[in-house]
This record gives structure tokens, C-alpha cells and sequence, in this order.
């Protein structure tokens, strides 16, 4: 009867355990989204390190930051705003519907992508760097306007 009467009295003493709250979401989310953007950042080479790697042409644009290089063999790898969204394609052979223009259409991975290259000036909006040509990227429907060159 003493054991019984100490059971109940250390049962009923017994705090209930504390529940912590996991932490928020957002939190998690912009870690993740951070080391996200630096691995999809990653994969692309820098200006100097682009002909080693493989590049032949490489655009930029701005609002929202963009990077797209064409490879000389197999593939095209689009990174968008701002480093969040990595897509590779293969690398179609490319056309030139007019003269002074260089067009890649390509899809995969459920992604439909036009690269058309222009002759033509172009000045990049943010850093003012000239570069050789204009730029329009059409990704799933989605226009994109930069600058680009050869590396």
C-alpha cells in the first residue's frame, strides 16, 4: 500500500514535460535557400575559369539576376533569380535566322528555352560593363533581356 501511495504522490507531483515549438519555418527555409544558391552558384565557373570549363558564350541580365552560358558540346545551364533556380538543357545546334543573330531553342526537364544572340552593343544595367551583344533569354514563357559575349 506504501508503494501505491508513493507512485500516486511522485505521479501526481510530476510536471508536465514542456512542448518547445520547432523552430520557424522562414528561418530553416532561408538557410536552405542560401546553401541552395551557393551550390547552384557553384556550378558555374567564373569569367576566367569559363573557356576551361567548357563555355563558349556566356549573358547576364539583371531584375532579377541572371547568368546563362552555352557549352561548346551537350549542355546550356541557366541560373535565375538571383541563384535560386538552376535549369540544364541540352544544347541544341544552333540557327541564324538573320544575319548578326544566333539563336539556341532547346527544351528538357519539363523547361522549353530560347537563347537568341544579337550583334549588337549592349551596356549591362547594373555594372555599366559593355559587352558585344544583346541578349533575350525566353525561358517557359518568360522573357529575359541582357548582355553577353564569348569567353
Amino acid at each position: 500500500m506504501r508503494a501505491f501511495v508513493l507512485v500516486a504522490a511522485l505521479a501526481a507531483c510530476t510536471a508536465e514535460p514542456v512542448k518547445q515549438d520547432p523552430p520557424p519555418a522562414t528561418t530553416q527555409t532561408a538557410e536552405t535557400a542560401a546553401n541552395d544558391v551557393q551550390s547552384a552558384l557553384a556550378q558555374m565557373p567564373s569569367w576566367d575559369g569559363a573557356r576551361a570549363a567548357g563555355v563558349d558564350f556566356r549573358a547576364v541580365g539583371q531584375e532579377p539576376g541572371w547568368i546563362v552560358d552555352v557549352y561548346t558540346q551537350n549542355r546550356i545551364l541557366l541560373l535565375l533569380d538571383y541563384g535560386e533556380t538552376l535549369i540544364e538543357l541540352p544544347r541544341a545546334e544552333p540557327t541564324y535566322p538573320v544575319e548578326g543573330t544566333t539563336r539556341y531553342e532547346t527544351q528538357g526537364g519539363g523547361h522549353t528555352a530560347s537563347i537568341t544572340v544579337r550583334r549588337a552593343p549592349c551596356e549591362d544595367a547594373m555594372s555599366g560593363e559593355p559587352y558585344p551583344s544583346t541578349v533575350e533569354v525566353v525561358i517557359d514563357g518568360r522573357t529575359l533581356q541582357g548582355c553577353g559575349r564569348s569567353v
